[in-house]
């Protein structure tokens, strides 16, 4: 795990604050906020998010506790951060090296789900299980 510059956790921290928490819907995000963590990714189980000191973190919202455990898995660290760099570029400091063999999905482009012609919304990319990374 990289730790962040001083400038960089500070900058997690005010992006923590600034989640949006008025509405009954955003329960998940009262969560990351009480928690301190920056969510970065997720799948219809998981939320992967970031504390301002470089630590990722798993919750499990389909749990009725909501277990939020750390990340120990390189390649789902790898992927989450890639993710995460997406909306927040100035990740992409954090990013480990790629572990062995890892590449970006090809079927859906790295974003980790497909938009289905069909259907008016997103499925989760089966080949990559919605991480973005093979």
């Amino acid at each position: 795990m990289k730790q962040p510059s001083e400038k960089l956790s500070a900058q997690i921290q005010e992006w923590i604050a600034a989640l949006p928490t008025s509405r009954l819907s955003n329960w998940v995000l009262n969560v990351c906020k009480e928690e301190q963590m920056l969510p970065l990714h997720s799948t219809s189980i998981y939320i992967w998010a970031l504390r301002p000191d470089g630590q990722v973190l798993c919750m499990d919202h389909e749990a009725f506790s909501h277990p939020i455990d750390k990340e120990t898995d390189p390649k789902t660290i790898y992927a989450v951060l890639n993710q995460g760099a997406r909306d927040y570029p100035e990740l992409m400091e954090l990013i480990p090296q790629a572990p062995s063999g890892m590449r970006q999905c090809e079927r859906c482009a790295g974003v980790g789900w497909l938009k289905l012609p069909e259907a008016t919304y997103a499925d989760v990319c089966i080949r990559c299980d919605g991480m973005g990374w093979v």
